[in-house]
């Protein structure tokens, strides 16, 4: 692979709390253990180098002007955004970071589960239309359901769906698709009032708009992947009528095929270390380009913060997403040892 698609970016800024920041290092870490030979970087002005484990070979790295720097984006624009709250300068930042030097974005709660695809120029898809409907898109206006991928997904064809934009992988630097995107009208129209999520528009629609222009591209100049998966949790599951399961979907009957889930409010299923490992097992075969599990609530869910061992010889219930972060943060301390017991052996003289 091109040494420029191996790049793995991460973003912060502002402030963060200590159940925030294990989130984030959690996120961080998992994707180096599955991706060891990529480079990761942590681009923030507000995070240290020494909050990252050393044996860890993540690299932050502060920002300044010079990231800007031959853009096909106004200087306007780009002052606007970089004073902007920074859920906002994430959403055009990460673009910057992927359009001036290549590889994979993924956003700070979302944990890995296995390594990232090799598919080049892939954009992240929902299962659905999902939040479309915030931006005042109906259903009829998304990506057409005969473009997802998947094994065995094409009786979901009449379903359409929607650009995300928390895992975007393997792009190209100078991507066309992104430079589109930088002069897209909706884009460039209000350069004093940037697109946020919080209003009328958003770079998730944004990214719809754009892709639906290159549409007969498809394959060619960007793919669509379900490379994030996010689970009918909490509030997840009451995002929108298609997070309720009114209209079944993909997700949704894998979903409702885990045992006893009939048994349980919708958005509050727990189960055992077995079925849920199961689940996942059943997902990440189904779809080749999953590597991330959103951790939707972030360092509100108390079931997160537990030290629960995972044994699937017991009936302990948690949430689904609680035994998937419970074995990648296994995961993540066996690496950890495993290096300290490498660099233990060489500063013995060991040979394995």
């Amino acid at each position: 692979m091109n040494r420029s698609l191996m790049n793995i970016f991460f973003i912060w800024e502002g402030s963060i709390s200590p159940d925030r920041l294990k989130i984030l290092q959690d996120c961080v870490y998992s994707t180096r253990i599955f991706n060891t030979e990529r480079p990761i970087y942590v681009v923030s002005n507000t995070l240290r180098q020494e909050q990252f484990d050393p044996l860890s070979n993540i690299q932050v790295i502060p920002w300044d002007s010079s990231f800007f720097e031959g853009l096909p984006v106004s200087s306007e624009i780009v002052e606007a955004y970089r004073t902007a709250d920074p859920r906002t300068f994430s959403d055009f930042f990460r673009l910057v970071l992927l359009y001036q030097f290549g590889g994979s974005y993924i956003d700070t709660d979302d944990l890995c589960i296995r390594p990232i695809t090799t598919v080049p120029n892939l954009i992240c898809r929902s299962y659905d239309p999902h939040t479309s409907f915030y931006n005042k898109i109906v259903p009829e206006q998304c990506i057409p359901g005969i473009y997802r991928d998947g094994i065995d997904v094409r009786h979901y064809d009449h379903i359409p769906m929607f650009p995300r934009n928390d895992c975007w992988m393997n792009f190209t630097p100078k991507h066309e698709l992104i430079r589109q995107m930088f002069t897209h009208p909706k884009f460039v129209q209000a350069p004093k009032h940037p697109i946020s999520i919080l209003g009328d528009m958003s770079f998730q629609a944004l990214s719809l708009y754009t892709c639906m222009d290159n549409l007969s591209r498809l394959g060619e100049l960007y793919n669509f992947g379900l490379s994030l998966m996010y689970v009918f949790e909490d509030f997840v599951a009451g995002c929108s009528e298609w997070d309720r399961g009114d209209h079944g979907g993909e997700m949704i009957d894998i979903w409702k095929s885990l045992p006893r889930v009939q048994e349980y409010p919708w958005g509050q299923y727990k189960c055992n270390a077995r079925d849920a490992l199961a689940f996942m097992a059943r997902v990440t075969g189904k779809y080749p380009s999953l590597s991330h599990l959103w951790l939707h609530t972030k360092e509100a869910e108390p079931e997160w913060k537990l030290d629960i061992r995972l044994n699937t010889q017991k009936e302990e219930q948690y949430y689904v997403s609680t035994w998937i972060y419970t074995m990648i943060r296994h995961c993540i301390e066996e690496d950890k040892q495993n290096i300290r017991d490498g660099i233990a052996r060489k500063r013995l003289g060991v040979v394995v």
